[in-house]
Formats: C-alpha cells, structure tokens, sequence
C-alpha cells in the first residue's frame, strides 16, 4: 500500500515553474519585438515627413526622434544579443489570446499614449505631459499622492526648460489656449 502513495517529486515542480517562467519571458520578448518594430516604423515615418517641413519647423520632431531612433537602434542590438529569436512569431500568435499580462501592459501604455496625444491637442504639451506622468506614476505604479504630483512637476518643468530655454522651442500649447488667444480652429 505504501508503494501507492508518493510523495510529490519537487524538482520535477522546479522544472515545470522554471519552464513556464522561461515560456513567460520569451513571450515577453515576442512583444517587445512587435512594439519595438511598431514603434520603430512611426518614428522613421514620422522623421521622412518632418524631412518636408521647412527647417524652422522640422526643428522639434529631429530634436524628438534622432534620440528616439538612437534609443530604438540600442534597444534592437540589446534584443538581437540576447538569444530568444527562436519561434517569435508563434509566441506573438498565443500571446493575442489575451491571457498574458505583459500583453495586457503594452495595451494599456499604448491606450495612455493615444490618450497623450488627445491630451496634447486639446490642452498642450505641458498640461498633457504633467497629467500622463501623473497617471502613470500614481494610478500604474501606484504610488503616493505626493511623490506623483512631484515627479509630475519635476519632468515637466525639465522638458519646458529643455526645449523653451535650452532649444528655443516653443511647443504647442493646445486647441483652448489658441481659442482664448482668439483663434477659431473648431
């Protein structure tokens, strides 16, 4: 009777959880390709576009996106060093089955960034950039009242002094200030 009964066998467990660990990342990874690829085709369209504007008005998206294409470039070297290629594009198949949470995330950051540019166009970089910085710190990485609205602050007076001061730029400033300044666009 005794031989019947085991006990449960914990490496095989070890193993198990080690290879759906293994599984999670290398979905992770598969994720990170498609945004990464995503995010790399905007940029380089974004950049061809601002090609055809005047110099004087081309100044903000090359200060914006040569960084931001350098960043991407990294990053993409980082992925290509890092031995996970194998199967991506089955992983990306099973990950839009909607179960995995790092799919979950990237939905969600990429709803806040469509929300951004909502926010930018009615009410201007400054106050859009404060409130998506204050979303993020206190609603996604739930931290206190007062560290959020500090973080806020700090990033957007460094961005006004960046590109107000240090660039001589003047971003845009939203649809309600261009109407009390007397413009109709709506």
């Amino acid at each position: 009777m005794s031989d019947t009964l085991k006990t449960p066998d914990i490496e095989t467990d070890d193993r198990t959880a080690a290879a759906f660990e293994q599984g999670q990342e290398r979905d992770r990874f598969a994720l990170e390709v498609v945004f990464l690829a995503v995010l790399a085709v905007v940029v380089i369209a974004a950049f061809f576009e601002a090609l055809t504007y005047d110099l004087v008005s081309s100044r903000t998206p090359f200060v914006i996106m040569v960084p931001l294409m350098g960043l991407i470039a990294f990053q993409a070297a980082r992925m290509a060093r890092s031995g996970m290629w194998g199967a991506v594009g089955g992983r990306i198949a099973r990950v839009w089955s909607g179960n995995n949470p790092y799919f979950n995330k990237i939905l969600v950051i990429m709803l806040c960034s469509v929300l951004l540019l909502g926010a930018v166009l009615v009410i201007g970089h400054y106050a859009a950039i404060f409130a998506f910085i204050f979303v993020l710190v206190r609603a996604l990485a739930r931290e206190r009242l007062k560290l959020s609205l500090l973080v806020a602050a700090i990033t957007t007076v460094v961005i006004f002094a960046l590109f107000e001061v240090g660039f001589d730029i003047e971003l845009y400033r939203g649809l309600i200030i261009r109407y009390l300044q007397g413009y109709r666009d709506f």
